[in-house]
């Protein structure tokens, strides 16, 4: 195999290699990863809110049985003392009845907030069932694409280095001198071989003298480009 056909084989793998390590760094895989993992963070968050008001709904509705408890015990030792106390005047009977009358608009406005507070956590109760099926869906989807996410960052591993074998096997076989100049070129323009394509050279789009496209067919030289100095490929 001719020295430049070599070196645009190395070239190609170097090319591979970095088309892999950029799959390793940024895997399509990884943006659904992401959105789920905002998503999730999200329905937790509400979940925990919602928690802490069914939670602060409850200890309400708790102190609201307790006053509706201690109200309906104000009212019947009301009625105790307006059908068996001994009523001395009008005014004593006045003023029990205005009693009993104000305990039960006051018991009226506790059983309105006590249903008020059972109706509130009725529906957040909904609401957080409803979450945590929507939690438990999309971490499972999660989870999945986790699992994907890094079967597949393990096969791109493994193409990895049998690139770099393959790319350490390959150097072993050019000479010395030949190598650094490539190596050289990798490092300052990333692409030291660039193959020609309509006489031109794949590079910088420079045309190409037809005397070198001649001698590029002719020999084995290694040929480099005017322009961009990149070695030139002929295939």
């Amino acid at each position: 195999m001719s020295t430049m056909k070599v070196l645009w084989e190395l070239q190609l793998h170097y090319n591979l290699l970095w088309e892999i390590e950029n799959s390793i760094k940024e895997p399509s895989s990884l943006e659904n990863i992401k959105r789920l993992g905002m998503l999730l963070k999200d329905i937790d968050m509400k979940m925990e809110d919602l928690q802490k008001r069914i939670e602060f709904e409850e200890k309400s509705l708790k102190k609201n049985n307790t006053l509706l408890k201690d109200l309906e015990y104000q009212l019947k030792k009301v009625e105790k003392k307006l059908y068996e106390a001994d009523i001395v005047n009008i005014n004593h009977l006045t003023l029990l009845d205005r009693e009993r009358e104000t305990i039960n608009k006051n018991i009226e406005n506790v059983e309105t907030e006590l249903l008020k507070n059972m109706e509130s956590i009725e529906e957040m109760k909904k609401e957080y069932d409803n979450l945590n099926k929507s939690f438990r869906k999309y971490r499972k989807e999660y989870t999945r694409l986790v699992k994907e996410h890094k079967n597949l960052i393990s096969q791109y591993e493994r193409k990895a280095d049998n690139e770099r074998t393959e790319i350490k096997r390959i150097k072993s076989t050019i000479d010395e001198n030949v190598l650094k100049k490539f190596e050289d070129l990798i490092k300052t323009k990333r692409i030291a071989v660039a193959e020609v394509i309509d006489n031109r050279c794949s590079g910088c789009n420079m045309l190409l003298p037809s005397i070198i496209l001649d001698k590029m067919r002719k020999d084995d030289d290694i040929v480099l480009c005017d322009n961009c100095h990149r070695m030139l490929y002929l295939p």
